[in-house]
């Protein structure tokens, strides 16, 4: 069963199981005592033969790369916590042992330390890591006590949290789970406590975030009640492109002018998000520019005024408004139609790519419209219910796709029974809303504007 072993050098014996065996995975599914026994006694038996000499604390059952069962070393019962405790290191050092499910980023903010400095400490050149790998940390002083449970046979992470007196979003956090979903014989953290010594407090105002897998800065946008604009000009970004492991400004001060100053329009601005940016309105901004309406190119420089400088336009009357509204609501569907074809991209909500949601957004505030980035769930609550028979161009359309009466789609209704949208397998495309695909998924319309 046991092919070969490895010590680590914090004393963890590593032993490695023949791949071609499936008894530990029957022994460690029925549940049974006696066979968990069997395999125990296994391990224990082969290292009193094989490493007589072992002074460690802990022992790791390992398939390839995967860590099966985790064993106090001179322990014959697993059923509850192991607890290990790392000595306190009077160093500038400390080591630390990768588990299953570790990222570079997860550890450094475990150790209130960043990824660049961990990766220059081990001298790595990419994110890459791998269970039992030992690393160095940038601390002075650390003291971590860690408990650890090996899933068992009908166990959840809510059963486990209660057991334990934590709570599932706790277990998932110092476990860096991204689901509910775990395995037996998995090895998790149930409880632990860590002493670093603390990183330097931002300068000024300035938060940071470490860009996790599956964010974008959309995502990470709602997160910290910001818009991607304003990440954006935090961080000096000239696209929508991040990286796990990125360290991103998320909140401070953007400098702006004391009179008047300029600013270079830069591709997914609208003229409602770079007014709010600088702290005026739209109305200011397209004054002191001479605007007309509210296209603008990138590229185009445009001057900035200082908040309340412009003249205030009258109040239109609702006549008016009405007319301003349908008239920004023609020019945004024909405008909609310049982006045929562009690439459907998950969080995206810019020419370089658009999900539905991030496409309606886009759109909205291009023209002008004071529109919030939400998903199309959250759009479904907003407005009101208009039926098919009434639909006009403009109104939004939703649709049931991924889960049956859970709206997971949303497109602009553009007349003559079609719509636009960004879709998975065309990009934006224009469709009939009677095919015979998506007649089967509407839900409704609503009129947000």
């Amino acid at each position: 069963m046991i092919m070969n072993h490895r010590i680590e050098r914090d004393g963890t014996i590593l032993l490695f199981l023949d791949p071609s065996l499936t008894e530990f995975a029957q022994e460690l599914e029925h549940g049974e005592q006696g066979k968990k026994v069997t395999l125990q006694q296994s391990v224990m038996d082969y290292v009193r033969e094989r490493v007589p000499n072992a002074n460690g604390k802990v022992i790791k059952v390992m398939l390839g790369s995967i860590v099966v069962t985790t064993l106090a070393f001179g322990v014959n019962n697993t059923s509850e916590a192991e607890a290990s405790t790392i000595d306190s290191i009077q160093s500038q050092q400390s080591v630390y042992t990768v588990q299953s499910g570790d990222t570079l980023s997860g550890i450094a903010k475990r150790f209130n330390t960043t990824v660049t400095d961990i990766k220059q400490l081990n001298n790595l050149t990419s994110d890459v890591i791998y269970i039992g790998q030992s690393l160095k940390m940038p601390l002075t002083t650390s003291t971590v006590t860690i408990s650890t449970y090996t899933v068992q046979s009908g166990d959840s992470l809510s059963v486990i949290a209660k057991r334990f007196g934590t709570t599932v979003d706790q277990l998932k956090q110092i476990n860096n789970l991204t689901s509910d979903t775990i395995f037996i014989g998995q090895s998790l953290k149930v409880s632990g406590t860590s002493t670093v010594t603390p990183a330097p407090s931002p300068t000024q105002n300035t938060s940071t975030y470490t860009v996790q897998s599956g964010d974008s800065l959309s995502v990470i946008a709602r997160k910290f009640n910001t818009t991607v604009t304003n990440l954006k000009q935090l961080n000096g970004l000239t696209s929508d492109t991040i990286y796990v492991g990125q360290t991103l400004k998320v909140s401070g001060t953007v400098s702006t002018p004391e009179a008047t100053s300029s600013y270079t329009v830069k591709s997914g601005d609208t003229l409602s998000a770079i007014a709010r940016s600088f702290g005026i309105t739209t109305t200011e901004l397209k004054q002191a520019n001479n605007l007309t309406s509210d296209l603008i190119r990138v590229g185009q420089v445009l001057t900035i005024p200082s908040a309340g400088t412009a003249t205030p336009a009258p109040a239109p009357s609702p006549t008016q408004t009405q007319q301003t509204t349908e008239q920004r609501m023609q020019a945004l569907l024909q405008d909609s139609k310049n982006y045929l074809g562009v690439r459907y991209v998950w969080g995206g909500e810019s020419p370089s790519g658009f999900d539905c949601s991030g496409f309606v957004y886009f759109m909205f505030n291009k023209h002008g419209f004071d529109f919030p980035r939400q998903t199309s769930g959250d759009y479904y609550k907003m407005g009101t219910a208009v039926s098919k028979a009434n639909l006009q161009p403009g109104d939004l359309v939703f649709f049931g796709v991924n889960t049956p009466g859970v709206v997971s789609h949303v497109g602009f209704y553009m007349g003559d029974g079609k719509y636009i949208s960004a879709t998975s397998s065309s990009g934006i495309a224009i469709v009939s809303m009677d095919n015979v695909y998506w007649s089967k998924y509407y839900m409704g319309a609503k009129r947000v504007v």
